[in-house]
């Protein structure tokens, strides 16, 4: 299994692409909204979500379905696993991030990780019965997970808004603890997701 390398200026301008360019309903100009990454999957790319326990323990959180086949779950009836037929363009989410308390931008990182995959990884499983929570086999783990988190990052917080919200709040935020808390909720991410963005952007 090959992997193609991307540099971080390539992943940018894929995510520009699949946030700005290609989602009616969010363009760089004009929304402040947080980016609407469920319906950038179903209506954008076609793809189907699916919420339900993958594992005992919450240790996956989120599984991208790259050909048809078969894959486990977590059936908490029976508190066993079991097994399921699963159709290429599934993407399989852990229920426990919808549960009450639940970490919101967790729920739509995973999403946005597990559509980084789609996106930059689809060749590498589409002819496999793998999906890709696998790539613990495969020794260019690291280089893909790196690829889709930091494709993630760029759907979710794209520069251009990341700067421009930056710069209108930071004015009449008190610190960067106050800027970082008030750009979370814009974006609906993480306070440490945010902050580490805002880091890799020479911003903070």
């Amino acid at each position: 299994m090959s992997i193609r390398y991307y540099r971080p200026q390539a992943l940018d301008t894929i995510a520009r692409m699949c946030v700005c360019e290609n989602s009616e309903s969010y363009t760089c100009t004009e929304s402040k909204q947080a980016v609407p990454i469920e319906k950038i999957i179903e209506n954008q790319y076609g793809l189907t979500i699916e919420y339900l326990y993958l594992t005992n323990d919450g240790r996956e959180l989120g599984r991208m379905i790259c050909a048809d086949g078969y894959t486990t779950y977590f059936n908490k009836d029976d508190n066993e696993y079991a097994i399921m037929a699963v159709k290429s363009g599934t993407i399989l989410i852990d229920a426990s991030l919808l549960e009450q308390n639940a970490n919101e931008g967790r729920l739509r990182f995973t999403l946005a990780h597990e559509l980084a995959h789609w996106l930059i990884h689809k060749k590498l499983y589409e002819n496999t019965c793998y999906s890709t929570f696998l790539d613990e086999i495969d020794n260019n783990e690291n280089a893909i997970e790196w690829q889709a988190n930091y494709l993630a990052t760029s759907i979710l917080m794209p520069a251009g808004k990341i700067k421009s919200s930056f710069h209108a709040l930071r004015p009449v935020c008190n610190d960067y603890s106050d800027l970082i808390s008030k750009m979370a909720k814009i974006f609906e991410v993480s306070k440490q997701a945010m902050e580490l963005r805002l880091k890799s952007m020479s911003l903070i």
